[in-house]
């Protein structure tokens, strides 16, 4: 895998990676991020299986690909999880994966009267 592949969707980053890393635990099928005040979703959906560790989260990425969207929650159901239609978007343009492995990740800002990181708030 000479390039890989990186990018994000708002305050949702992620890159391709080669493998899993070995301390990750298998999860459910949920968003990745929640909009904290406009009902908004980062959600992966289609042939996808999700991981987590305490850093981050992964996802091994299956043969029929993946689809990273940004939807309102109302949208999501259990059906369009497994498929990679896209659905209607809600601000940012979703984004097809390719069969492989994913780290995912949430935009930090720098606080520097408590000298620490905090997670972007949508």
């Amino acid at each position: 895998m000479k390039n890989l592949i990186k990018g994000h969707q708002g305050d949702v980053q992620f890159k391709q990676i080669t493998a899993l890393p070995k301390n990750v635990k298998k999860t459910k099928n949920a968003p990745l991020a929640y909009g904290e005040i406009s009902g908004h979703i980062h959600v992966i959906t289609g042939d996808v299986e999700l991981y987590e560790n305490k850093e981050r989260r992964f996802a091994k990425v299956g043969r029929e690909g993946a689809r990273l969207q940004h939807i309102l929650e109302g949208n999501l159901t259990p059906f369009c999880m497994t498929e990679t239609k896209e659905l209607p978007v809600a601000d940012h343009k979703s984004i097809l994966l390719a069969p492989g492995f994913y780290e995912f990740g949430i935009q930090q800002q720098y606080d520097p009267f408590n000298e620490v990181f905090k997670q972007v708030i949508d």
